[in-house]
């Protein structure tokens, strides 16, 4: 379980989060809404420690964030990551760098890693792709081999932003069928998202932000109209029609 008290963050004086408090339990597919600008991606990045908390506290599985963050990691497909698709990688490349950041300095992965990664990207069913350069791959698949390389790390936890960029229609329910199964098999999941008639099919726990917490709890996500009384007139939240 993830346990959120009293967040607030700021930037140069502008409140990004304020009084966030909310808990995520554990195999949730959780999904953070919001407009533009709401805080979603902030609030991800300080469940991760990749940005240092300034007020509040993250609890992950009963520990101090820090205290968790020393022996394990979270998996994270960051929003809309580009590579050089003229670049020279496989498909196999870019998952082992799921794992290169927990290799002793100068070390190569070894025939293990390379297995695993393997198994991985034949679970998100890409291993078929694992020789192909990255520049030939389609946007549904180059989003399969970022989350291998988020699932290489075991984390019991998948972070998404915004995954399904740069996928056209039926790549996207293809990748959300993928990780209802992930989460099934007990992944917790979080994902940030716009696309309100995929989550409605998929996710179970809602958490609608912007910059505070409006609601956060298990519900069903299929009517939009209940998302704009809970954000009110100024939140233009989008159904895709791709």
């Amino acid at each position: 379980m993830i346990e959120i008290r009293d967040l607030n963050f700021s930037i140069a004086g502008k409140a990004i989060l304020q009084n966030i408090s909310l808990d995520i339990p554990d195999g949730a597919f959780a999904a953070i809404i919001g407009p533009n600008g709401a805080g979603k991606s902030t609030l991800v990045k300080l469940i991760m420690g990749l940005i240092p908390l300034q007020e509040g506290t993250v609890r992950i599985d009963s520990k101090a964030q820090t205290e968790w963050l020393k022996l394990n990691s979270f998996g994270y497909l960051p929003q809309r990551e580009e590579y050089d698709r003229n670049f020279p990688a496989t498909a196999l490349d870019i998952v082992l760098m799921g794992i290169a950041g927990t290799l002793p300095f100068g070390k190569r992965c070894s025939k293990e890693h390379k297995q695993k990664a393997r198994e991985v990207m034949r679970h998100t069913g890409i291993e078929d792709k694992a020789g192909n350069l990255i520049g030939t791959l389609s946007g549904g698949e180059f989003q399969r081999v970022m989350l291998a390389r988020a699932m290489l790390s075991d984390s019991p936890y998948l972070i998404l932003d915004e995954p399904e960029a740069g996928i056209d229609r039926p790549g996207v329910k293809s990748f959300f069928v993928l990780l209802k199964q992930l989460n099934e098999q007990g992944k917790t999941i979080i994902t940030i998202s716009h696309d309100l008639h995929t989550l409605s099919d998929y996710c179970s726990f809602l958490i609608c932000l912007n910059r505070t917490l409006h609601c956060h709890n298990d519900m069903e996500l299929v009517n939009a109209d209940v998302i704009h009384k809970t954000f009110g007139d100024s939140v233009r939240l989008i159904e895709k029609d791709y």
